[in-house]
């Protein structure tokens, strides 16, 4: 039996991180096991105090997977630190650590920072600092010292051991420079993965042109020493080729997929008695990724008809960005639906499971933009293994195309409160249906084994087209 390939993967996000983008990672690196291919990761060490952290997500690692784990170094807290120390006072104690990655400075990033009334001396010294860091130091994000030293353990990984490829998952996109390097130091196949786009992306519109134009450049210049380049989406592929079109790199798109397994043994305990219609979300809301047009819809319908809305329930199970939250809180208050809603902010992953498991419809919000017609977003993927209707607010473009072809659910423009609303009229109207008839010849091209299948042969086909390295 040949002897297994090794691909060193760079992934700032993995368990125990309950981001979305976890899931993607980790199941290529358990799953690429059947084809051939082992992996050691590179990975976040998480303190235990993230919002997202989940330390049962500790079980999707599967035995014998090598990790390395690296703190996410923040440099703003170590300056303050310093500056503290040498004048004698006591540093902070530790605070919350936000979720990570971030792929959104706060605003205040992108400006000079203003004194606030009555600040002291320290105050105006931490608030400069504070955004140089973010302007000109953390680009294209805060992970950027970490990427540093991901990069000093990389390089001696691949001194030290057989490695046949170098994989990067982004974001956080400062994971681009570790393969960039790696790839011009050793030689070693690169494969660049896309999960969200860098430059364009529809959660990363905030930024001033003149950081645009900066991160473009950054951006073409890291991946001319990229060998293949993935997206998750075909629209995806396409605008990056049109956006580098000097590049040599060979364009694949692999989407996210699902798991049938993923849901294991999970029944629903909540019967379907037709007494209230629940709709769950799970999942941030925060920076394009809002839905204010179904609490609209939901308020139009109240009005109108108290008795029908009166049969929804809306469940926003996961973390919302202080200023959605004080726009849903205008919404809910104008129309008097706040009995209809029920923010429940984080919880563990199992029990967003379970909320999907037991909900009647799974309510589906996706990011809206320029790009947003190559977004698919994993979140989706979750929601196909639990089969339940999907009532999509997005706008044309692949996520509709997936869930219209496989018989999923329906979508309506992401931000149209009139289609919202008639669509919301029809459901709260008819019967709860109890299964969901989905193409499963559809779907099949997104199970997870299956693209993995495809990315092994990838991997296979790039290792191959290296000198000397054929016969590994």
């Amino acid at each position: 039996m040949a002897e297994p390939r090794t691909l060193l993967v760079i992934a700032g996000e993995f368990p125990p991180l309950k981001t979305i983008g976890r899931i993607r990672t980790v199941k290529f690196v358990e799953h690429l096991r059947r084809f051939g291919w082992r992996c050691i990761v590179v990975t976040l060490q998480p303190s235990g105090r993230e919002g997202n952290y989940d330390e049962a997500l500790m079980a999707e690692i599967v035995d014998g997977d090598e990790i390395i784990r690296l703190p996410l170094r923040n440099l703003e807290v170590e300056i303050a630190d310093t500056v503290k120390r040498l004048l004698g006072r006591k540093p902070a104690a530790p605070a919350p650590v936000a979720a990570a990655p971030a792929t959104k400075p706060a605003p205040a990033a992108t400006r000079a920072p203003v004194a606030q009334s009555g600040g002291g001396l320290m105050d105006k010294a931490h608030g400069m600092i504070r955004w140089v860091l973010r302007t000109l130091v953390n680009v294209p994000d805060d992970f950027r010292p970490w990427a540093q030293d991901a990069l000093k353990v990389c390089r001696a990984l691949c001194a030290e051991r057989q490695i046949d490829a170098i994989y990067t998952t982004l974001p956080p996109f400062s994971s681009l420079h570790v393969g960039h390097e790696l790839r011009k130091e050793t030689g070693l196949p690169w494969i660049a993965d896309y999960r969200d786009l860098w430059y364009g992306d529809v959660l990363r519109e905030w930024m001033p042109e003149w950081r645009k134009k900066m991160e473009f450049r950054m951006e073409r210049r890291l991946l001319r020493r990229a060998d293949v380049i993935v997206t998750v989406s075909e629209p995806k592929t396409a605008y990056m080729q049109r956006l580098h079109p000097q590049l040599k790199a060979r364009w694949e798109t692999l989407t996210n997929g699902y798991d049938t397994e993923l849901y294991g043994s999970r029944q629903r305990t909540r019967p379907f008695n037709g007494e209230t219609i629940e709709f769950v979300y799970t999942g941030r809301l925060f920076k394009n990724r809002k839905g204010y047009a179904f609490a609209e819809a939901l308020g139009r319908i109240h009005r109108s008809d108290p008795a029908l809305a009166g049969r929804a329930r809306v469940r926003i199970i996961g973390g919302v960005e202080p200023e959605i939250q004080r726009r849903y809180d205008q919404i809910i208050a104008e129309y008097g639906i706040g009995h209809l809603y029920d923010f429940v902010g984080d919880v563990s992953y199992g029990e967003a499971m379970d909320a999907q498991v037991n909900c009647d419809y799974l309510l589906l919000i996706v990011d809206t933009g320029e790009t947003s017609d190559g977004v698919i977003p994993g979140k989706l993927f979750e929601y196909v293994s639990v089969r339940r209707p999907i009532f999509a607010l997005c706008d044309p473009g692949a996520t509709q195309q997936i869930i219209d072809k496989a018989g999923l659910g329906k979508t309506v423009p992401a931000e149209s409160v009139d289609a919202c609303e008639a669509m919301l009229r029809e459901w709260l109207a008819r019967p709860v249906p109890e299964t969901v008839q989905a193409d499963d010849a559809y779907l099949a091209q997104f199970d997870r084994k299956a693209i993995t299948e495809r990315f092994a042969r990838v991997l296979d086909e790039v290792v191959a087209g290296q000198p000397g390295r054929a016969g590994r």
